[in-house]
């Protein structure tokens, strides 16, 4: 895409305030400032963060434009354009919706509860030699991730294949006006997000939404109320109803019900839009797993591990289990599992549901991470083991429970069961490299000693610049200006006071060590002191530090992802 941001202020009807620019490329996340002169970044409230925090750090990389709701004293940033608008997330849509209408190639969306992103891989994967194809990147199926998807588009693409998922009643009217896909498909209706519609059939008829110009439906034949409803509301336009049988899959390298509809789909597209067959199936054998989405891998002491913890539903249970079945051969069975969340059933019901999948599956043990599933232990006949959370279950496990096992884990994202998943993979690497950090600092301090006070440094991360600027002015960059580290027994009760301190950015204990970093102020180490004091508690050791280039790093790069 290239724009003027002049065009942008236009398209989305708001005000352009500062300088007009050229714009390759939109963004939201402010970690992520590649190519910064040429780059949109749209300042977006959140419940957690707001976006408009991160304008001075982005301006001071290099970024000239950005997009706002609030505010902002562009006196500030002399060489930057500001767009202006009443609504950040609206105008964003806006300007993605413009850019798809001018897309001359066929936009295919994907809906379902599950297999969208599985089936969206693997249409790409199938996809014939010498025909260009775009496909929304990751899970991007939200209002913003569709947004940000259909803003990617050259233009020059035969194919772009776009995923769109709703969570509540109202959202796919606005992915639909986005999208406008030329051809739809829909994988399966399952219990994913069942938590903010009354039934089924609601979320039937919302997903359906999106298909309200679609000339082309796929849609999975196997299940029947799918097939009825789209047949009613789409009766008039070109239907393909297709199941596994549809096609010859023995070449598949997977066995599941699953992936053998997903991979149905997959070529069903390729069929509608009239592209020779025998490509695609050439194709078939070569198709790969997509991560945390019923990927097997080698585990250890002769285990197999099959990770789907990308989302937990009841119905992604059930596809998963199946597989796992299909892999296990003689080996026991082990389910990893979260609290399965947003499933819009009562808990004790949905446990319940859950313990009969786990029978008929014939599943030899559970393990359960979650307050919730804890809660409902009792529902579970088999051998079971339950944990709080995943680094509760991590400290504790024993190495000697997975030998010879087939394991799945599945459990919600938030859970964070990639931990699980690395503690129980198999290593296959037979080169050890041994980096020495004393040794690298010390060279890092030497060659920083060679350097001018006024030395410009650039920070960069997987190749992409994200600042540039002197030592002190990168350090200007982060809000915090000091961490104080103390050694100290330190109740609940002190935690809270001293998170409610004016200047505390972020509060850490653990094992006698309270670890506190504050933004610049005069008296930080003193209203420490005084907090821990009020609640009674002796300090030992106390040191500050001022902020660091590996903390600037951190903060401009995003802190989750380095931990």
């Amino acid at each position: 895409m290239t724009y003027r941001l002049e065009e942008i202020a236009s398209i989305t009807g708001s005000t352009l305030t500062g300088r007009d620019c050229r714009i390759e490329r939109v963004i939201t996340d402010s970690r992520n400032p590649y190519d910064p002169a040429a780059t949109l970044f749209v300042a977006i409230r959140g419940n957690n963060h707001d976006g408009h925090t991160f304008i001075r750090s982005l301006y001071a990389g290099g970024v000239r434009a950005f997009l706002t709701d609030t505010d902002i004293d562009t006196a500030a940033y002399p060489e930057a354009g500001f767009v202006r608008c009443p609504d950040s997330v609206a105008a964003l849509q806006r300007l993605a919706t413009y850019h798809r209408n001018r897309f001359r190639g066929t936009v295919v969306a994907i809906t379902g509860s599950n297999g969208k992103t599985v089936t969206k891989e693997w249409i790409a994967q199938l996809c014939p030699p010498g025909v260009k194809l775009f496909r929304s990147p990751r899970s991007y199926n939200s209002q913003i991730g569709v947004a940000l998807s259909l803003l990617m588009l050259d233009g020059d693409e035969r194919l772009a294949i776009i995923e769109a998922g709703i969570s509540e009643p109202g959202e796919m009217e606005r992915l639909e006006r986005m999208i406008r896909p030329d051809v739809g498909i829909f994988t399966n209706l399952g219990d994913a997000h069942q938590e903010h519609f009354s039934d089924l059939g609601q979320k039937l008829n919302e997903k359906l939404i999106l298909f309200r110009q679609a000339q082309t439906i796929i849609y999975n034949a196997s299940d029947p109320t799918v097939a009825q409803r789209i047949c009613e509301l789409y009766g008039d336009r070109q239907l393909a109803g297709v199941t596994p049988q549809s096609y010859d899959l023995s070449t598949l390298p997977f066995s599941d019900s699953a992936s053998r509809e997903n991979a149905a789909e997959a070529i069903a597209l390729y069929d509608v839009l009239g592209f020779d067959r025998q490509p695609v199936l050439v194709s078939l054998p070569t198709l790969q797993s997509v991560a945390m989405r019923m990927e097997l891998k080698e585990g250890i002491c002769g285990c197999k591990l099959v990770n789907d913890s990308y989302n937990s539903d009841i119905n992604s249970l059930a596809l998963s289990l199946d597989y796992l079945v299909s892999v296990a051969g003689g080996q026991p069975k082990i389910l990893i599992l979260s609290d399965i969340r947003q499933s819009g059933l009562p808990a004790e019901k949905l446990y319940e549901q859950v313990a009969a999948l786990l029978r008929t599956k014939r599943i030899d043990t559970l393990i359960g991470i979650g307050e919730e599933i804890v809660q409902h232990a009792a529902s579970f006949g088999c051998d079971k083991a339950f944990y709080r959370n995943t680094d509760e279950f991590l400290r504790s496990y024993n190495r000697t429970q997975f030998v010879n096992k087939s394991i799945l884990l599945k459990g919600s994202r938030a859970f964070g069961f990639e931990k699980i998943s690395h503690a129980l993979e198999q290593r296959t690497h037979t080169t050890v490299l041994e980096v020495n950090l004393d040794n690298m600092i010390h060279n890092l301090n030497y060659f920083r000693s060679l350097l001018d006070p006024g030395v410009r440094i650039m920070i960069m991360d997987k190749g992409h610049t994200l600042a540039c600027g002197t030592n002190e002015e990168l350090k200007a960059l982060v809000a915090a200006g000091e961490k104080i580290i103390i050694e100290a027994d330190v109740s609940e009760a002190a935690l809270i006071k001293l998170r409610s301190l004016p200047h505390a950015l972020r509060v850490e204990y653990e094992s006698g060590r309270l670890e506190v970093v504050c933004e610049n102020a005069e008296h930080n180490v003193a209203d420490v002191l005084d907090a821990l004091s009020a609640a009674r508690i002796k300090p030992g050791r106390i040191w500050a530090e001022p902020p660091t280039l590996n903390d600037v790093f951190l903060e401009i790069t995003g802190r989750e992802l380095r931990d």
